[in-house]
């Protein structure tokens, strides 16, 4: 722990008292130096300059005593590399150095004495830092008031020099060179830097800088045991603007014993361009590694705007770019282009989620054209960061337009957006639509939508997101999102939302639930009228609902009310509706309620019969009445059922289309021919490598269904089909496909909402053939050969001839394709080694029985799919209740 000042100044005045009378005594020079050393106190008895530093050092320098002890280590590894000329001197009692201790002039201190330490000329830290013109310590000793002592430390003279930049030698021909003085004073009322400090460090005093700079600014700063310098400045720009730099400067660190300089580029870039008609500005900022930029131009009748990312780790680049032309120009029957731009990101890809967000957040418009580019800078580079994530590997890359239509201005406006990301094939659409009638200046109608939409052919995936956040009709608002989501494969969907869902539905994982449909038809501070409702579809339900809510006066002095249902669609056994009512009214005095009305009502029917049940309550003043109801009628217990489906004949029919039947090549296998149609024989050739595949989608086989489609078969039936060679040879693997679960089991509504609506099911069977027997037949194809004369007298046309089999193999190996490097390789066509993949795979969706309590596992096989756990659970005699299917991650170890 360091010495405090007093302290400090009261040994050394204690040392320095008994030595004086005793210099002009001692034998010799070397015994002098030492008994003086010895006097102040310094570490290992020895007057060097590195000694004089650590025993002057600051004894307490608060907040900023990192930066003087960096500082001090520094310095003395400069000192050590090149020792530099020195001084000592006590005012009116003693001055040395290097040389000789001379005689003191007094024998005793006097009250008050400045013990001043110097190291004069040019002192190198380290490459692109040194103090040019010394360095010095005086400390201030008064013996009757010890608390008055101070300390005073200044170093002039110092430089930073930067060369060998690109960018900044554009800025600063030959070099950023800037030289200042750094001072500090310590004494009882603390701790004073010349220059002061800020939030970059202490600020130095610049006195020397080049006069192509303008506000220079140099700070130093502790970072990670070492010496950070920044500096910033305004400097022109090859004389087309002024560029504004910030964080360019120097790092120095310890290393093996010294110190180390690094260069540093600037953490931030403006720039500012007035060149004939093109004015405009922008900036770069840098962070760990990772670089972000905007730009906007004004060149006249067109604006050009860019935002960029650079990112160093893992390299990757995205560019966004846009030019508004002003006025539009014009396509005809009152169509105009507004502005055209692109997107490029090398290794960086499309994120869903992340887009879909933008979307319900309504910033589309930051992706594409953004209004205000340099107020929304930062917003918008931050969703670009979000919506295209870097990504080793991949690209993005696609084109932007805004079309309008209206005279004299555009009322209407479309922005389009279409992104590529290579290699995956995934395409995004971005899209804003705007109508603001009669005019955009001042519109009745504003109606503002955002769409987002991806189409991933790979996964069989179309999902689109669109929002109306920002739109109002007068001055009611107008809010509310739309949802698609298409998949095929296991995990196959179809859901549609216009406003969310049922209450009692769970959307699919990461479905993008969309904001309620909501419309303000009447908002001032005595009327309150909203409106919203939402419209689901998904392949076992049709989901509706709305709600109506009124607040007349205030909601502790007035009139509340709300109207709200849930309606839930089926088509089978018969047409029928499950329909969820509710309303409410009160009036309130004073936060006093003195009447209030509540209605329940379920209503489901009309088949088998209309069933309405519900309660119905009335409060008023000091007394509550309500009553149930439950109410059925026009219950005939019939029901028409549509006509028994024929499925065993539409089987038969799917075995007999050829575009069930497809031929495919073992897996890993490459050919060299491609095979066509055979229209004359009507079907469809198979290679000899190949293996017959027969997939239908009619009824899913080898599992009881209850149904198909809207008719119900007589009782639970299982259909198979069974496809083999000729005499039952080879063997068959099974296919399986996606079916809706709705279209053949019996599920309750309940059930359509939480369950899976698709599954995988067998669909029907690979062949595979034989393999070949030894006494196989083989067939030959005659090949013949036809000679025709190059040049020279036309002679008599030979006829063809036929080479023999000996002949004809004996001759392969001579001809091109035997001679080939490909064919003497043998590897372009050789199946690639099965190998265990380096990466995450996705293993194949299970579900389990497990315990309602528990959820850990209780003996029961996992089964593959959903329906086959709900009928292995059926089998639970007596104990089915107390168990349940969940999928398989969802059990508990």
């Amino acid at each position: 722990m360091t010495t405090p000042l007093p302290q400090l100044a009261a040994q050394l005045r204690a040392g320095l008292d008994p030595v004086l009378p005793l210099l002009a005594g001692l034998p010799d020079d070397a015994t002098r130096r030492q008994r003086l050393a010895q006097g102040l106190g310094l570490p290992g008895g020895a007057l060097t300059p590195d000694a004089l530093l650590v025993r002057l050092a600051l004894p307490d320098a608060g907040s900023h005593g990192d930066v003087w002890s960096v500082l001090v280590e520094l310095l003395r590894t400069a000192v050590g590399q090149a020792p530099p000329g020195w001084q000592l001197a006590i005012k009116d009692v003693l001055t040395l150095g290097p040389g000789p201790v001379p005689v003191p002039a007094v024998t005793a201190l006097p009250p008050t004495i400045n013990l001043s330490f110097d190291l004069t000329g040019a002192l190198s830290l380290v490459p692109g830092l040194a103090v040019r013109d010394g360095i010095s310590l005086v400390l201030s000793l008064p013996s009757a008031t010890p608390d008055d002592c101070s300390l005073a430390f200044r170093a002039d003279g110092i430089a930073l020099t930067l060369t060998g930049d690109d960018l900044l030698g554009l800025l600063v021909p030959g070099g950023l060179a800037v030289k200042g003085r750094l001072g500090v004073r310590l004494d009882k009322n603390g701790l004073r830097l010349e220059g002061g400090a800020a939030g970059k460090g202490v600020a130095i005093p610049l006195n020397q800088v080049p006069s192509v700079l303008r506000a220079p600014a140099l700070h130093v700063s502790v970072r990670d045991g070492g010496l950070r310098l920044d500096t910033s400045f305004r400097a022109s720009l090859l004389g087309i603007g002024e560029a504004t730099v910030d964080g360019a400067g120097l790092e120095v660190r310890p290393s093996g014993g010294g110190f180390t300089a690094t260069p540093v580029m600037p953490t931030g870039f403006g720039l500012a361009l007035a060149v004939g008609p093109a004015k405009g500005g922008g900036f770069l900022a840098a962070h760990d590694g990772r670089y972000e930029g905007a730009l906007s131009l004004s060149l006249g009748i067109v604006e050009v705007r860019a935002f960029g990312i650079l990112d160093t780790r893992p390299v990757s680049v995205l560019v966004v770019l846009s030019a508004l032309f002003t006025p539009p120009i014009e396509l005809g029957l009152a169509v105009t282009l507004n502005a055209v731009g692109g997107i490029v990101g090398v290794g960086r890809a499309l994120d869903r989620a992340g887009l879909a967000q933008v979307v319900q957040a309504g910033h589309v418009d930051d992706l594409l054209f953004p209004a205000d580019p340099v107020a929304a800078a930062s917003r918008v580079l931050a969703e670009l960061g979000a919506v295209f994530p870097a990504r080793p590997g991949s690209t993005v890359v696609g084109p932007m337009f805004r079309i309008g239509w209206g005279r004299p201005v555009s009322f209407l406006t479309a922005d389009i957006g279409v992104v590529l990301e290579l290699p995956g094939g995934v395409v995004g659409i971005l899209g804003r639509l705007r109508v603001a009638l009669p005019a955009p200046q001042a519109p009745v109608l504003d109606l503002r939508a955002s769409v987002a939409g991806v189409v991933d052919a790979a996964n069989g995936l179309v999902e689109i997101v669109a929002d109306l956040a920002g739109s109002r009709l007068l001055t009611a608002s107008i809010a509310g999102g739309l949802a698609l989501r298409v998949k095929s494969g296991q995990d196959a969907t179809f859901v549609l939302s216009a406003g969310g869902f049922h209450p009692r539905f769970t959307p699919p994982d990461g479905f993008p639930t969309p904001k309620r449909l909501t419309i303000a038809i009447a908002d001032s501070p005595l009327l309150h009228i909203v409106f919203s409702g939402y419209f689901a579809l998904t392949p076992g339900t049709v989901q509706a609902g709305a709600e109506l809510s009124a607040v007349i006066g205030s909601r502790g002095t007035g009139v509340t009310g709300r109207l709200t249902f849930d309606a839930l669609v089926r088509w089978e056994p018969s047409f029928g509706v499950q329909l969820d009512l509710s309303g409410s009214f009160e009036l309130r005095f004073a936060s006093k309620t003195l009447c209030s009305l509540g209605l329940r009502v379920h209503v489901d029917g009309p088949t088998p019969c209309w069933h309405v049940a519900g309660r119905a309550g009335v409060s008023f003043l000091f007394f509550d009445v309500s009553f149930p109801f439950d109410e059925r009628w026009d219950c005939s217990g019939e029901t028409d059922l549509p006509p028994l489906p024929d499925v065993r004949r539409l089987l038969e029919q799917a075995l007999d289309d050829p575009r069930n039947w497809e031929p495919v090549l073992p897996d890993g296998v490459r050919t060299m021919a491609s095979l066509g149609a055979d229209d004359a024989a009507g079907g469809r050739l198979l290679h000899p490598l190949g293996r017959p595949r027969f997939s239908q989608r009619i009824v899913p086989l080898g599992i009881e269904v209850a149904k198909y489609g809207p008719g119900r078969l007589p009782r639970p039936t299982a259909f198979d089909v069974t496809v083999t060679f000729a005499g039952g040879a080879g063997t068959a693997q099974p296919v399986t496909a996606d079916f809706a679960r709705a279209d053949f089991f019996d599920l309750t509504d309940d059930e359509k909402l939480t369950q899976p609506a698709f599954e995988q099911f067998r669909s029907g069977s690979e062949l595979t053939p034989p393999a070949p027997a030894v006494t196989a037949p083989a067939y030959s194809v005659p090949v013949e050969y036809e000679t025709k004369w190059l040049g020279g007298p036309v002679s008599t046309p030979k006829p063809p001839w036929r080479i023999t089999d000996a002949a004809f193999l004996a001759a392969l190996p001579f001809g091109a394709v035997g001679r080939s490097l490909v064919h003497e390789l043998r590897e372009r066509y050789v199946s690639p080694p099965i190998t265990t993949p380096d990466k995450p795979v996705l293993k194949d969706r299970s579900y389990a029985i497990v315990p309602t309590g528990t959820l850990k596992e209780a003996g029961f096989a996992r089964t593959n799919t959903f329906t086959e756990a709900t009928a292995q659970l059926r089998t639970v005699s007596g104990r089915s209740a107390l168990h349940q299917v969940v999928p398989a991650y969802e059990v508990r170890p």
